[in-house]
């Protein structure tokens, strides 16, 4: 006679977005044949955000079109799922601003800059606004507590004008939120121990980017197909 204990336990996750995939996957990855998953969706389709699309013939992804590679969560999941990753670079990052379309320097995360002379020759800054910057190594340390936002933080180190024009188009376009309600944990995880423990935030992005190298050279990835497969 079979028990209920014999019989594998019935997770129920609800939503099937990416997070109710990936757990749902997980679950079935680490618990095997002792657990029963079932996920509910109301919507035609699952995916949530993430999806592709049509458009005069072509497979367009209408949310999420790309990964950043310095984060290794998605990649696991997609090269788990036996999803061959590609290099989603296309084209350089400009932004309008003092009359121009201007380029964003090299060599920032996201956004924060880390070479001040790179920064000067794009002249998204005026003159008075770079030299603002270098007081970040001399400023007292700035407390980031148990979280704080990007916004506070960056404009307290190094301005508000790199923040506004540096920071926010970049961070705000990837994560669809104002840097000023942004968290500094969750959205930038490999700086916050450096910012624990440089007292600059110049200092603290070149460790970050020495610590966290581009991935085999690229900086964005997607799966060979969209970011929807």
């Amino acid at each position: 006679m079979t028990t209920a204990r014999d019989r594998p336990a019935h997770v129920v996750v609800v939503g099937g977005g990416i997070a109710g995939l990936a757990a749902a996957w997980f679950l079935r990855r680490d618990a095997g044949d002792g657990v029963r998953v079932t996920v509910l969706e109301a919507s035609p389709q699952v995916g949530g955000k993430l999806r592709v699309g049509d458009l005069a013939g072509v497979p367009v992804d209408e949310g999420a079109e790309s990964l950043l590679l310095r984060r290794p969560e998605a990649i696991d999941l997609a090269r788990a799922a036996g999803i061959e990753l590609e290099d989603a670079a296309t084209t350089s990052a400009r932004v309008w601003t003092r009359g121009e379309m201007r380029p964003l320097p090299p060599g920032t995360l996201m956004g924060i800059p880390s070479d001040l002379r790179q920064l000067a020759g794009t002249g998204l800054l005026t003159s008075r606004e770079l030299a603002r910057i270098p007081l970040d190594a001399w400023l007292p340390r700035t407390s980031v507590g148990d979280d704080v936002s990007v916004g506070r933080y960056v404009a307290a180190r190094l301005g508000r004008a790199v923040l506004d024009r540096l920071v926010e188009p970049l961070l705000g376009g990837v994560y669809a939120g104002r840097a000023d309600q942004l968290s500094l944990a969750a959205t930038l995880p490999q700086l916050v121990t450096h910012v624990r423990h440089e007292r600059s935030l110049l200092a603290a992005v070149r460790a970050s980017r020495v610590a966290t190298p581009d991935v085999e050279g690229a900086v964005f990835g997607a799966p060979r197909g969209g970011v929807g497969r």
